[in-house]
């Protein structure tokens, strides 16, 4: 289910060319599954999860939309 969202996204451009999107997907679920085990009541916060998908998708981001100075600079355009 990532591995299409993530193919349309590369099809519609916002995502590169040449993204390995078989290998993203799983990255970012493994990803996000770490982030949230073993806590005990309370979830990550936002800025946690923003700043390590950030950081999962700032290699595969087209030139054109990225932003800032460096990864994780939160402006990564969608």
């Amino acid at each position: 289910m990532i591995a299409s969202y993530l193919t349309a996204e590369r099809d519609l451009g916002r995502i590169a060319a040449d993204a390995d999107v078989d290998t993203l997907a799983p990255m970012l679920i493994g990803t996000g599954h770490l982030l949230f085990a073993g806590r005990e009541g309370r979830p990550p916060e936002a800025e946690a999860v923003e700043k390590v998908v950030t950081m999962a998708i700032a290699g595969v981001m087209p030139e054109s939309r990225r932003g800032g100075t460096g990864a994780g600079s939160r402006t990564v355009r969608p």
